[in-house]
């Protein structure tokens, strides 16, 4: 599959659209490896939407005859539900599913809260995770680490079914998810650097793009439908648990430590050994020529250099852009089965449309050489500021119907995108002997928007108003934080990467040496 190629010679800032083939982005057999590694953590860390569906309510209505101040229509009015005797209370008939707000009655009045509070959890163990386990990782290594997070995190699904079906304390099942979400902090962090140092920089998009989270929420969506009414949404764990342990063990030990990492702590020599092993399972020849490394600098040898150093600290503030995208998107994503309509086609849509911008994206990413984070960040942060501005005019005038749905579909699909943009920012913005502490700390600030995402939607159900103008406020000053402040990385090799003036400099020269190339090299392949 080919794209015609035209390419405007008079012009060197001009945007060139290029041929592309699925030979372009350089996978061999090694690859392969690698993305199930990158697949296996994206089932793991689609936990992170579980509140969705733990949350999930359906509307209901009091079967109390006579009454002429109860509304007999299905409904989620909490006035109702209150006035109503607990055993009159009937909800919508094709329930797939009793949710933990379901089982343990987090409805309406004071218990309301407990729905946010059973996100919170999660959401704090996540906001540990990221700092602890990054940097943790950046001093032991990316392997082990990701082993041990994975392997505990797993456990800790197991103990979501043990406390769900033995003990009727949600207190026991707070406390699992809470330690769930340590490990989910140390699989976003870790398991994403793990992945992005043994890739090229033009493979990097495509990864995000054809191997996603939202391909895996569409299969949860799947499995979730296909079961009779009122199974319970706990006992999904256990049908799939088993495969998940043998595939991810297995993906893993396959896969080798990141020479990346090795060059950054002076091991040369199993370095070299590992890069051997690589090439071997790439089916590579064994007189092929190994990678050269660029020399490290002894001022990005420390931790605590995410601290004292004004260039990095410098850096990963302004990449606290993350922050905007995480309160938007998961207040969006809790907000979701509020949406009217059908629970599962609206989530299987949404899915879906994510699944297929990302693919789009690798498609623009590579066709066009010139279009950059830069790029991708402000036009999808200006599209999820429109969305959200347009539902503040139909929530405002009380409007419930599928321009609802529609604005909601394509704010969450943009705000995809940012996070896409951030993601690859984080790991092309700082030296690998730090890359995963800062990482760590960027995906900190990341989870504070997310403890606040689910108190948002809480309070969204007394001012309908308060969600969608958050995004509008916040994604009004991420535009111009990433307008004014944030540098290009595109094409840029990981070891290459350097904090000061003169080094910076020497990057941006070397990402537009690296671009130029690549346009080279796939003008001579057509």
């Amino acid at each position: 599959m080919t794209f015609n190629s035209i390419n405007n010679k008079n012009s060197l800032t001009s945007q060139r659209i290029t041929t592309i083939n699925f030979n372009f982005f350089d996978f061999n057999r090694f690859h392969f490896y690698i993305l199930l590694c990158w697949q296996f953590g994206i089932f793991f860390a689609a936990q992170m939407v579980f509140p969705i569906f733990s949350n999930y309510l359906p509307k209901w209505k009091c079967n109390l005859i006579n009454s002429t101040t109860i509304n007999n229509d299905f409904t989620r009015n909490c006035s109702i539900f209150k006035q109503c005797p607990e055993d009159l209370i009937e909800f919508e008939e094709n329930i797939q599913f009793h949710s933990a707000a379901m089982e343990y009655r987090w409805i309406c009045g004071a218990q309301a809260y407990k729905q946010a509070l059973f996100s919170q959890a999660q959401f704090s163990g996540v906001l540990i995770g990221t700092l602890t386990f990054g940097a943790i990782s950046d001093t032991f290594g990316r392997k082990i680490v990701s082993l041990i997070v994975l392997t505990v995190g797993i456990l800790s699904m197991f103990a979501t079914v043990f406390f769900k079906a033995f003990s009727p304390n949600w207190h026991f099942l707070l406390a699992s998810r809470l330690i769930l979400g340590l490990c989910l902090g140390g699989n976003l962090v870790v398991v994403y650097t793990f992945v992005m140092e043994h890739l090229l920089p033009k493979q990097r998009m495509a990864i995000r793009g054809f191997i996603n989270w939202v391909i895996k929420i569409k299969f949860d969506l799947q499995k979730y439908n296909l079961w009779p009414n009122g199974t319970d949404v706990l006992s999904y764990y256990p049908k799939i648990t088993i495969f998940k342990i043998q595939i991810r063990n297995w993906s893993f030990i396959i896969n080798l430590e990141s020479p990346t990492w090795l060059h950054s702590k002076g091991r040369l020599e199993q370095m070299r050994i590992n890069e051997r092993k690589i090439a071997r399972l790439a089916g590579l020849p064994p007189s092929i020529n190994l990678p050269q490394h660029e020399q490290l600098s002894a001022k990005e040898s420390s931790v605590w250099n995410l601290i004292r150093d004004k260039a990095l600290f410098k850096r990963v503030i302004v990449l606290w852009v993350m922050f905007t995208a995480a309160v938007s998107g998961y207040s969006i994503d809790l907000n979701s089965s509020n949406i009217s309509g059908d629970f599962y086609f609206n989530q299987c849509l949404l899915s879906l449309l994510c699944a297929f911008s990302k693919i789009c994206l690798v498609l623009v990413d590579t066709i066009f050489p010139k279009f950059s984070r830069r790029n991708l960040h402000q036009y999808s942060q200006f599209i999820v500021i429109i969305s959200a501005s347009l539902l503040i005019i139909l929530v405002y005038f009380g409007h419930d119907g599928i321009g609802i749905f529609l604005a909601n579909l394509i704010g969450l699909t943009f705000i995809e995108l940012t996070w896409d943009a951030c993601y690859l920012w984080f790991v092309e913005s700082v030296p690998t002997t730090l890359r995963a502490s800062s990482v760590g700390s960027c995906s900190l600030i990341a989870r504070i928007g997310t403890l606040i995402a689910p108190a948002l939607v809480f309070v969204n159900t007394f001012w309908s108003l308060s969600v969608y103008l958050v995004i509008v406020l916040l994604g009004l000053f991420n535009l111009l934080i990433s307008w004014l402040f944030l540098y290009e990385t595109k094409g840029i090799n990981l070891d290459a990467v350097h904090l000061h003036n003169n080094e910076i400099k020497n990057n941006k020269n070397l990402i537009k040496k690296n671009m130029e190339m690549e346009i080279l090299k796939i003008e001579e392949k057509n």
